[in-house]
């Protein structure tokens, strides 16, 4: 009669067990598709007998049935953290390419509408003019001049949309810094709830989950990494609560966060003097206040990876490149057109002066770069010779000069200038396609390992539905052949009550 009541008792840990397994289960199939969560498994231990017999009997060996010990989320810290690294590795990669872009669609070359048409258009009305000098033919040196205002015009805007796009990842930057706070502050927050349910013997799946996709999050946009909360005893190993730490410092200690800022010179302007901007960085504004290795409140946080590092690539390096570019460009224009101009006269007999000066003085740059403000069709030096002035011949006797095109036909052949604007924007079109040529074949490349890092991730954590399925059916004949030995047992129990009638 003990033996079958005992029977009972293994049928009903059976049925638990079963059961357990089945919600367990549902809970998987529920969040197949919810990002970041991580399938869960049951763990079953058989449960043995009394290790010590009771005095007047002797124990038969059988066991007491099952026990669920607890449900674990199906994770690899070591596959979780080459995964964050590589989606680390490819924000990085991605915002370069996000910047090259944009700058390849401000140049937009090969056009009708870029700078190489602009330039070409000016050089061949500067021909035009040349072709035509008489006095009173003013409309192709009027031609001459609007062309020279039009390829001024496009460098002010090639000047004015790469100091716009500078904002922006400034703008962005910021954005994700104030992102990277608000998740050290959650994350810190979920420590202190994992920890009290630690405390408490009580499952934190679900919390871990939002903290460890928070954490993916964070890896993204800073390379950030984990470890087991340090405590100040040593480390906290008895605990689910980690620190997560940038460079080497904590930007979350625990149950405590700390905070970065964007330490931006330029006040999120681009300077408009023609000098490069002053380096953009991320420093630390506040450190953990229990941190026994806290960071100095001001510190550069480099190296830093992830987006933030491509947004800084881009502030630094990129944008201030491809703008002191442009500035190159338009001061070897200025410098070439205006020396033409003072080798040569206009109709009018004048000396030539400078077509193309800065708009405010100073130095002259992509976005200052402007046709002077008198300038007039009649300003454009065409003659080689002063119109107005005499020449002598081989007998002595003085002539009167004529008017010829010679110089304006001279402007037009800088068009060929070795070492003129449009071989130094030719030779920057070129770099520009060769350098998002390679980070886009970087990307490319880093996409792969990103694929196969999250593929050997989610081969562990994901929730594969037809594994799902499989382990529904097991749990559902397991819970079937349960309440059939329950009923069996129940069975021999009613026939030797009724035997003892």
């Amino acid at each position: 009669m003990v033996a079958a009541f005992s029977g009972l008792h293994i049928g009903s840990s059976a049925i638990h067990a079963a059961q357990r397994g089945l919600n367990v289960t549902g809970q998987n199939i529920a969040n197949s598709a919810t990002e970041g969560y991580t399938r869960q498994r049951v763990n079953l231990e058989a449960v043995g007998g009394p290790g010590v017999p009771a005095f007047w009997s002797r124990y038969d060996g059988t066991g007491e049935g099952v026990h669920v010990t607890d449900v674990t989320r199906m994770t690899d810290s070591f596959l979780v953290a080459r995964a964050n690294n590589s989606n680390a590795a490819l924000g990085d990669l991605s915002e370069q390419q996000k910047t090259l872009a944009a700058v390849e669609r401000t140049v937009s070359e090969p056009s009708t509408t870029g700078l190489q048409q602009k330039l070409a258009d000016m050089w061949n009305a500067m021909g035009a003019a040349g072709n035509s000098p008489s006095v009173a033919n003013e409309a192709p040196r009027a031609a001459a001049l609007e062309r020279t205002k039009e390829a001024a015009a496009q460098l002010n805007r090639l000047s004015n949309a790469t100091s716009t796009q500078w904002h922006d990842t400034t703008t962005e930057l910021q954005a994700n810094v104030t992102d990277i706070n608000k998740m050290a502050e959650d994350i810190a927050k979920l420590n202190v709830a994992i920890r009290n349910n630690d405390i408490a013997r009580v499952p934190s799946n679900e919390l871990l989950d939002q903290r460890d996709l928070m954490i993916s999050k964070l890896a993204d946009l800073t390379g950030a990494t984990v470890r087991p909360a340090q405590m100040d005893q040593g480390v906290d190993f008895n605990s689910h609560a980690v620190d997560v730490v940038v460079n080497g410092k904590a930007l979350v200690y625990g149950t405590q966060a700390a905070s970065l800022q964007v330490s931006d010179p330029n006040n999120g302007t681009y300077p408009t003097d023609g000098n490069a901007p002053e380096p953009v960085s991320i420093t630390w504004a506040s450190a953990a206040a229990s941190d026994t290795n806290p960071p100095a409140v001001g510190d550069d946080v480099s190296p830093i990876s992830g987006q933030v590092k491509g947004q800084l690539t881009s502030l630094n390096e990129i944008l201030p490149g491809y703008m002191q570019r442009f500035d190159k460009v338009a001061q070897e224009l200025a410098e070439t057109v205006n020396t033409q101009q003072a080798a040569g006269y206009t109709v009018d007999g004048d000396k030539g002066g400078d077509l193309l000066v800065p708009e405010t003085g100073g130095t002259i740059t992509a976005r200052n770069i402007r046709v002077a403000k008198d300038a007039v069709a009649n300003s454009i030096a065409v003659s080689q010779g002063n119109p107005k002035g005499t020449w002598t011949d081989k007998d002595g006797k003085t002539q009167p000069a004529s008017l010829d095109g010679n110089n304006a036909m001279a402007m037009a052949r800088h068009t060929g200038d070795a070492a003129g604007a449009d071989a130094t924007y030719k030779s920057m079109v070129v770099e520009l396609g060769v350098q998002t040529q390679s980070v886009n074949r970087n990307v490319k490349v880093q996409e792969n390992v990103v694929r196969q890092a999250e593929d050997a991730r989610d081969n562990v954590s994901g929730v594969s539905l037809n594994e799902e399925m499989t382990s529904m059916i097991q749990y559902q004949h397991s819970f079937a052949a349960a309440a059939k030995f329950i009923a069996t047992i129940d069975q021999t129990l009613d026939t030797l009550i009724n035997m003892k009638r």
